[in-house]
């Protein structure tokens, strides 16, 4: 499946890039295994996951051809709760 990143997610992927020191095939694995997967309307959904000792949520709209992440920031406590629970 394909992943497309938006503007503004490419400029919040790299100010997390800087101070975790990730890349996009980390995020990319984690936002295609969708461990937690809370759906936000019809095609759009928020995607919370864990990359090192860190809980980062993503926004995007999903297909069966694509993934296109519009926007992405670290976890807020009730995002870590419900992350928690699955």
């Amino acid at each position: 499946m394909l992943i497309r990143w938006s503007r503004h997610s490419k400029q919040r992927f790299a100010e997390r890039a800087a101070k975790l020191g990730i890349n996009y095939g980390e995020i990319e694995l984690a936002v295609k295994k969708q461990k937690v997967k809370l759906k936000e309307g019809k095609k759009k959904f928020k995607t919370i996951f864990k990359i090192e000792e860190t809980l980062l949520t993503a926004v995007k709209i999903e297909t069966k051809e694509f993934i296109h992440v519009l926007t992405l920031w670290e976890a807020n406590e009730k995002e870590v709760e419900q992350w928690k629970k699955k």
